[in-house]
């Protein structure tokens, strides 16, 4: 008979961790066509009736797809529709599954970047593109470990269009955001949530500063000098920020290379930020789950070093010092086993992604989340 390690009903007492005798009696099963016959059973604590499907990533699916090759595919600059022709299967098929490997990959990413070397530096920098139209351009700011690269939050802000416009682009603007309403200091917000997020993790230590790197940006010293982070320093625990000149030639002596090598590699492996294309983000939840997914494969199942001698195999998470087993057994998981929203715990960056709370310009519904994602 299977074994369970938990109930999947968060209200149940063996949620958490289920006893070591048998909690669970069998009820039969029943049969689909694309898994065949699913066992199920019923938990003798709160009656709740499961199967093993319950506790798989495919959960209520009707077709098979190579999660893999999904995430290698999604990765190599292929777009939603090229995709679904890619495995067979319709553009809403390949957008569900990205949204469940986006709910893994925040499980994965919050688990196993806790588990990285705290004493490495930090660059912090934004990476625009636009969402809907280049008429909503974004700043999703992220923050990088600077010798590993080891991609470590992101956070999503919506402005205004800047920069010169005809008399046409103009009056279309400002039909536009008539019925968009801007967050104030949306750009200062995100830096915050960068900084909540390192105070967590990567708080300054006895002989351990935390040393920042970003740009020259006036939201980000002016969010780091209100944040606790800073404010609440002291002589065992310090912070040293470094402000660097966009203007410097972006090559490997740059103090913010980490930042801008990954600039480069999402704006050339990502579909919907290539420059100058059809393929655009036409949802923010969906960009951010996409991104989110291109982050985790990139951290854990990309070599460190491409020209490396092909004994050097390591990952960026394994050269910012997350332990090799760590990792594979993580992504292992990742790809097949279900993970439970009331079960872990996710930074608030982590918990916008997973829930899809992000506003699209123009969408007045909300975008839909199923119930058993939020279980």
């Amino acid at each position: 008979m299977e074994s369970f390690a938990f109930c999947p009903n968060a209200e149940c007492r063996w949620h958490q961790a289920a006893p070591d005798c048998r909690w669970y009696w069998a009820v039969g099963c029943h049969r689909t066509r694309t898994f065949g016959r699913v066992p199920r059973f019923r938990c003798k604590a709160c009656g709740t009736t499961f199967s093993t499907q319950t506790f798989s990533i495919d959960y209520y699916a009707k077709k098979r797809i190579d999660y893999g090759q999904l995430l290698v595919r999604h990765a190599s600059s292929e777009s939603g529709r090229a995709l679904s022709r890619s495995f067979g299967v319709s553009c809403g098929t390949i957008a569900n599954r990205i949204d469940r490997l986006s709910r893994q990959a925040a499980a994965a990413q919050a688990e196993l970047r806790a588990l990285a070397d705290p004493r490495e530096s930090v660059c912090v920098d934004g990476f625009v593109s636009f969402d809907v139209s280049q008429f909503f351009p974004n700043e999703i700011t992220i923050s990088i470990t600077a010798d590993s690269r080891l991609a470590l939050d992101l956070s999503h802000a919506t402005r205004r269009r800047s920069g010169t416009m005809t008399d046409a682009q103009r009056k279309r603007a400002e039909l536009l955001y008539a019925d968009f309403e801007f967050e104030r200091g949306a750009v200062t917000r995100t830096f915050r949530d960068i900084l909540d997020s390192l105070a967590t993790e990567r708080a300054p230590r006895p002989r351990a500063p935390l040393v920042l790197v970003t740009d020259e940006k006036k939201e980000y010293t002016a969010a780091l000098w209100a944040h606790p982070l800073f404010a609440g320093q002291d002589e065992g625990h310090r912070i040293a920020h470094r402000a660097v000149s966009s203007k410097l030639s972006r090559t490997y002596a740059n103090p913010l290379f980490a930042s801008n090598y990954l600039d480069r590699e999402i704006r050339k492996d990502l579909a919907n930020h290539h420059r100058e294309t059809t393929c655009f983000s036409r949802n923010v939840s969906n960009a951010m789950a996409r991104l989110l997914c291109y982050l985790v494969q990139h951290n854990y199942r990309k070599r460190f070093l491409i020209k490396a001698p092909a004994s050097d195999a390591r990952v960026h998470g394994e050269a910012a010092g997350i332990d090799p087993g760590r990792i594979r057994a993580a992504m292992a998981s990742m790809l097949t086993d279900r993970v439970f929203l009331s079960r872990i715990q996710l930074p608030k960056t982590l918990q916008l992604i997973w829930r899809k709370a992000f506003r699209t310009p123009g969408k007045v519904s909300p975008d839909y989340l199923p119930l058993f994602a939020i279980a």
